[in-house]
């Protein structure tokens, strides 16, 4: 395939960082933009210079260009259900920044639309390219605490009126909770580093700040299909700066974010080892690793690969977050064959 063209759905905040980016790719071109609001997608297209972009009035003209080979979709959570189903059905490539659906059906619905259309998904899990995840992601891999038989991830960010995603964020009908709006990368996180899959959840959550319409505090804890067990916290009120904390106990040693102690693999360890490195400590995409995910996604779409963060996998991700908010909505444990029996997928 030779140089692809990129249709920018939404042209917000992240919509600049995806965009820098594919500006930085030989073998992509942002030949597309379209926003509710022309006037923004005039002003995106300014900024970065994309002086030959089409700007189109409505999503379904911009999909329906021939030019347009895959699309970033930079939209609210909401509109990415419908966003997704029309690209697929269209034959477009498809990176969907999360959440991807808001509830089990919709997610249901997406999944078997890319099934149907044989499409490549990249679902905005960018941490996966943070390097502090790539570094643990190698010890795992190397064995180096072992199997892990806890793991606890934690998503605390103080998401007020200082972000720009604030005014949409506190609204239930768009971002439905705290961790579909952010803690999914926690669980995200989970998933990718115990390397199993989770079989049910309880939780608790409440509200703080009564400016949000759902609640904005949620810890919850889980079982793994290997007998492993975690837990995860979700918080828009803490009164700190950004934490993405990573606890992970091995039969042979333990990580605790960018610390290890594994005295097997570090022969005569007297003390905790620390590795200098790029955490994710940040709640700022400018400094989230967008380049590492567009590189994964032109790969993928050049070689037919699916992604590991594809649009199946992430959906996986999204149901372990329905059965949490449910469990502590309903107070009660929640399976995640509930959700899967519901969103139609398995």
């Amino acid at each position: 395939m030779s140089q692809i063209g990129i249709g920018i759905a939404g042209t917000g905040w992240v919509a600049g960082e995806h965009i820098k980016s594919y500006q930085k790719h030989n073998d992509a071109k942002v030949v597309a933009l379209w926003n509710r609001t022309r006037a923004t997608a005039e002003r995106k297209a300014q900024e970065f210079g994309l002086t030959d972009v089409k700007i189109y009035d409505t999503y379904e003209a911009m999909i329906a260009d021939s030019a347009v080979q895959a699309v970033s979709l930079c939209t609210p959570p909401n509109a990415h259900p419908r966003e997704t189903i029309l690209a697929a059905q269209a034959g477009k490539h498809i990176l969907i920044e999360k959440s991807v659906a808001n509830d089990p059906k919709s997610l249901g619905e997406m999944v078997r639309a890319v099934e149907k259309a044989e499409v490549k998904t990249v679902v905005g899990f960018v941490l996966h390219w943070n390097l502090q995840f790539m570094w643990i992601k190698r010890m795992m891999e190397q064995q180096a605490i072992g199997k892990v038989f806890y793991a606890e991830v934690d998503y605390w960010h103080n998401i007020g009126p200082q972000y720009v995603q604030f005014h949409w964020n506190r609204r239930k009908e768009i971002a439905e909770s705290v961790l579909l709006s952010a803690g999914c990368h926690a669980i995200d996180a989970l998933r990718y580093f115990v390397g199993q899959e989770i079989t049910e959840v309880s939780a608790y959550s409440n509200l703080r700040n009564d400016v949000y319409e759902y609640d904005t505090n949620l810890v919850g804890i889980m079982k793994f299909a290997d007998g492993a067990i975690g837990k995860t916290s979700a918080s828009f009120d803490c009164q700190c700066p950004y934490l993405f904390n990573i606890d992970l106990l091995g039969d042979k040693g333990t990580i605790r974010d960018n610390k290890i102690w594994a005295q097997e693999y570090f022969a005569g360890q007297t003390d905790w080892v620390q590795v200098p490195t790029v955490r994710p400590d940040s709640g700022d995409v400018a400094h989230h690793p967008f380049d590492g995910e567009i590189a994964h996604f032109m790969e993928c779409i050049q070689t037919g690969n699916e992604s590991h963060i594809n649009l199946a996998d992430a959906a996986k991700t999204h149901a372990v977050c329905y059965a949490m908010d449910r469990s502590a909505r309903e107070n009660r444990p929640v399976t995640i064959a509930e959700i899967y029996a519901e969103a139609g997928i398995g």
